[in-house]
């Protein structure tokens, strides 16, 4: 079952919640902490999750529409979601979510949706990772705008076919007032940490640095996040080899990275999170 390793931060999201019990790809269902007005949801894949976060925008958002047209099976299946649901701060709680569904080429290839306003227009974005059958991985910003779930954003594809990126979290790196996001391109190849800013919904790389993780092949999870000890955003991963724990922070247009801890056990990581 795919899940969020637990994390002192990832993103703005608050903790995700299983909303979905186990159920056949394609299946129609209501889910039961979905509820609406004959509200008709597809269920995702059977480890799907809901996150949930507070303000304006978007406050809740899930994965649905289980497809197998993507073989790459880096999260430990062919399994993958095709269609984004979410909700504003405006619906109610008997409301039909907003829906988007992907193209034949494409699924978000994700553990789960993360919120967090990075276009810096006060209201909360969703920040997902949509995977091209021959293109690889993107990592994609999508937002309500008049009353639909739309693309705001998003980085160029990687460029080739069973090529992903895992996101590492969310903050403010370069102090211009907006959240910024920072991810592993190729986790288990070159492991190249990128921060991308996506203000005013034109995305912008900020900085990128190889040598580094937060994912292994089959883990349906993505190690690490980010920190805030020093009033700055500190980002904690493993090294590209798993041999060490990373932390490493963005200043005059690079990155800077440090050894912090001779391993990269979990329990390591979750102990720099905490500032510790």
């Amino acid at each position: 079952m795919r899940q969020l390793q637990m994390t002192v931060f990832l993103f703005t999201a608050l903790a995700a919640q299983h909303l979905f019990a186990a159920q056949s790809a394609g299946e129609a269902t209501t889910a039961a902490n979905h509820t609406g007005n004959n509200c008709r949801y597809i269920a995702g894949p059977a480890d799907a999750e809901t996150v949930t976060a507070s303000g304006a925008g978007v406050t809740v958002a899930w994965y649905g529409n289980s497809t197998e047209i993507y073989g790459h099976g880096v999260l430990g299946d062919a399994i993958e979601a095709h269609t984004l649901y979410a909700k504003p701060q405006s619906m109610s709680a008997s409301d039909c979510a907003l829906q988007l569904t992907l193209d034949e080429q494409s699924v978000f290839e994700d553990v789960s949706p993360r919120i967090a306003d990075v276009t810096g227009d006060g209201r909360n974005d969703i920040i997902t990772i949509e995977s091209h059958v021959d293109k690889g991985a993107s990592l994609a910003i999508y937002g309500i705008r008049d009353g639909q779930l739309q693309k705001l954003s998003s980085t160029p594809y990687i460029g080739q076919s069973n090529r992903w990126l895992a996101p590492v979290g969310s903050a403010d790196f370069n102090a211009d007032g907006t959240d910024d996001v920072a991810f592993v391109q190729t986790p288990h190849l070159a492991g190249i940490l990128q921060i991308w800013s996506f203000a005013d919904g034109v995305a912008q790389q900020l900085a990128s640095k190889a040598g580094f993780s937060n994912h292994r092949i089959g883990e349906n999870f993505i190690t690490g996040g980010i920190a805030q000890c020093d009033e700055r955003p500190v980002i904690i991963v493993p090294d590209r080899t798993w041999r060490s724990t990373m932390a490493a922070t963005f200043s005059n247009g690079t990155i800077q990275a440090t050894e912090v801890a001779e391993v990269a056990s979990q329990e390591v990581i979750d102990r720099k999170l905490a500032c510790q």
